[in-house]
């Protein structure tokens, strides 16, 4: 979420605003419109926002999306609804440019964008919070930087309430649209996300954000008539082509698998997983993936399941190997390498590799340097080769553990090394002599 910024006479502003308006710390969960519970110390109300505090410091909101304040549990009594303000009037001049900061604002800006661009959002989010705090609200810069690091983080509601303050000051800022549709598009709300995505191309057009609106209108076309499954940590869509009992034995057998894995990540996605199943048709053509694909990830879990009639062991597998994807995606914070995500899927989703495959490896480390084999063509058996040499050697503990020190913004040579005594490159070399010795059997 947005935090307002704390500084200088803004501070001095807000303590006169918090001796007249402060609310007693009784209620403290605020449960929010798009769903989503904060929980806060304490809040109070001011100039149309509802500001909180929180471990995350003082945030703001607009106060439109508070459904309701329910009291602390000392209490047991919900709060009444806050009063709905009236819509602000459409803007009649453009967004002044951002003030210009000082130099040493600036570099702290600076710094903080390379410590998100470098993949540790955790930290990005601590420094963009100072530059926040020191230079005003009304200085968005910061707070893109922020949301774009809770997003990184798996934090959406921390993202979705500083991108909807950022906007009310630029409601044409391209990037906070973009976020605001990715956010919308994480909830399963496709139509509005395709809102935000359109308005965000006609300030910045991009091939990015086109393939955005693309997507999503082949996403709201072969999804329109979708049925829904809710389930504690899954959200279920599929069509009538799908069976109904067959669309509740796929969300009861993922709340099955959901608590084993957490069991075995000691970690668990932070937002409930969008599971979309398609007919094979409808599933190539949303995705645009190639004909053998059989599954993807890519923030939401989509299979074609179409024509089947219960959960066969083949059907257990994709949803094992792409919740997998979920999880290995939430204990890294984004930054496992994709070897490792695949090669961690096809263990916990139960392959093995056949003699195909260890052939197929075979002769592909033998024509070239083993740590150079993602350079030259990315391969599923290799990937499950190379992940499998690193569970027999130390186990799946340790990858688990490798995961999160990636996930803590550790780059990949010093969490191996510190987890196995080598680089990758040696990795690579250890292994591909390992599989020459054994000669593809």
């Amino acid at each position: 979420m947005k935090s307002t910024g704390i500084g200088g006479s803004t501070l001095g502003l807000l303590a006169m605003v918090v001796v007249l308006t402060w609310t007693t710390a009784r209620a403290d969960r605020l449960h929010l419109v798009e769903g989503g519970v904060i929980e806060t110390d304490s809040w109070w109300l001011e100039d149309g926002l509802l500001i909180y505090r929180s471990a995350a410091g003082t945030v703001g909101l607009p106060q439109e999306l508070v459904a309701r304040i329910e009291a602390h549990e000392r209490s047991g009594e919900p709060a009444p609804l806050l009063p709905r303000p009236p819509p602000p009037p459409p803007p009649t001049q453009p967004v002044p440019a951002p003030r210009r900061v000082k130099p040493a604002t600036a570099e702290r800006l600076a710094a903080a964008n390379a410590a998100l661009m470098q993949g540790d959002p955790a930290d990005a989010v601590a420094r963009y919070r100072a530059v926040m705090d020191e230079t005003g609200a009304e200085f968005v810069e910061p707070r893109v930087g922020y949301a774009l690091s809770q997003l990184a983080l798996g934090e959406d509601e921390m993202a979705y309430a500083v991108v909807l303050e950022a906007l009310a000051r630029e409601p044409r800022h391209p990037v906070l649209l973009e976020i605001l549709g990715d956010l919308h598009d994480r909830k399963e709300k496709v139509a509005e996300a395709l809102v935000a995505f359109r308005e965000a191309f006609a300030a910045a057009p991009g091939d990015r954000l086109r393939e955005k609106i693309l997507k999503a209108e082949r996403e709201l076309a072969a999804g329109q008539d979708f049925e829904l499954n809710l389930s504690s940590h899954f959200n279920v869509r599929f069509d009538g082509v799908i069976d109904e009992q067959l669309g509740q034995a796929v969300t009861d057998f993922l709340e099955e698998q959901y608590w084993a894995m957490t069991d075995l990540f000691d970690d668990s996605p932070r937002q409930p997983i969008t599971v979309l199943l398609y007919p094979l048709r409808d599933f190539h053509e949303v995705t645009q993936a190639p004909e053998w694909v059989e599954g993807l990830y890519d923030g939401k879990i989509r299979l074609p399941l179409g024509g089947l009639d219960r959960l066969d062991p083949r059907a257990q597998r994709l949803l094992r190997h792409e919740l997998a994807h979920a999880f290995v995606q939430a204990k890294s914070r984004g930054r496992s390498p994709r070897w490792l995500h695949e090669g961690l899927a096809q263990h916990l989703d139960g392959s093995t590799l056949s003699r195909a495959d260890r052939q197929a490896v075979f002769r592909d480390l033998r024509e070239g340097d083993p740590a150079s084999w993602e350079q030259r063509s990315f391969s599923y058996p290799l990937a499950h080769s190379l992940t499998s040499y690193l569970l027999e050697r130390r186990g799946l503990d340790v990858l688990i553990d490798l995961l999160e020190e990636l996930g803590e913004g550790t780059d990949l040579d010093s969490a191996l090394s510190g987890a196995y005594g080598a680089n990758y490159a040696t990795l690579c070399r250890d292994w591909g002599t390992e599989v020459l010795a054994q000669g593809g059997r």
